[in-house]
């Protein structure tokens, strides 16, 4: 049977990781390793200040005191009681595209997966409204899970090349066999809002990360176009910042 490591940033107790824990249950051998808390925009950073506690549950999800690449870290090497398949992260509350990729914790776990030479997935539903604003809506996480058991009973999980990561994010809408998916490139969501500043009384001034009220058109191989169509993208994406025009020689910088 094939096993595999599942992780997220949401954190151990996440109903996104539930979802797709019952989902492929009974597929497949599964370990979940998570963070301990709610690590949200950790991207690919690693704990190296601080020592890292795990505490194991009574559902068997073993939390880490640690990012999320730092949970796929231990979980490889030291907690899962084998080696895994495949490492799946998510399912992530809200899409991860474009620039956002920078940020991802999600992204980050299958980042480190990928890099430790293992199959990897991030997958992600959209919401497009964050928990609290006045039009958000959950996203539906069962869609998320189905397309990855979709994905592996049906396509061959040996042609994944273990140095890239499938991003893959799913509309908010009902699963059925009609669903569309689609190879996408990464799109931009454009420049980030400037932060947001609440001053009290006394003058003490606190200060707030804020998303994008709005963003650019899109090209139609894009990430961010394929889900406004209601269709599942699928990014491949290779952890090496390397460009190759640069190394070709057809980018300079002129000296002074």
């Amino acid at each position: 049977m094939l096993k595999i490591l599942l992780s997220n940033d949401d954190g151990f107790d996440a109903p996104g990781l539930k979802v797709l824990y019952e989902t492929l249950e009974g597929f497949a051998d599964l370990f979940v390793v998570a963070p301990a808390i709610n690590s949200s925009g950790a991207g690919c950073s690693i704990t190296t200040n601080s020592p890292m506690q795990v505490t194991e549950h009574s559902n068997g999800f073993v939390s880490v005191t640690g990012k999320p690449a730092d949970c796929v870290y231990l979980g490889i090497h030291e907690l899962s009681p084998w080696q895994p398949d495949l490492v799946i992260s998510g399912v992530n509350l809200g899409a991860n595209m474009g620039e956002d990729l920078l940020y991802s914790g999600t992204v980050g776990a299958a980042l480190e997966a990928a890099g430790l030479d293992y199959p990897s997935i991030a997958i992600s539903a959209a919401a497009f409204h964050q928990p609290g604003s006045k039009d958000h809506m959950e996203p539906n996480y069962t869609t998320a899970a189905k397309v990855v058991l979709d994905i592996l009973k049906n396509y061959k999980l040996e042609t994944i090349d273990p140095s890239l990561v499938l991003n893959i994010n799913t509309p908010n809408i009902e699963f059925s066999a009609d669903l569309e998916y689609k190879f996408t490139t990464i799109g931009s969501w454009g420049f980030r809002n400037p932060p947001h500043i609440i001053e009290d009384d006394e003058g003490t001034k606190t200060y707030w990360t804020t998303h994008r009220d709005l963003y650019p058109d899109n090209d139609e191989e894009s990430d961010i176009f394929t889900l406004e169509k209601n269709m599942v993208s699928i990014s491949p994406i290779y952890p090496n910042f390397s460009v190759k025009e640069v190394l070709n020689g057809s980018f300079t910088i002129e000296k002074r």
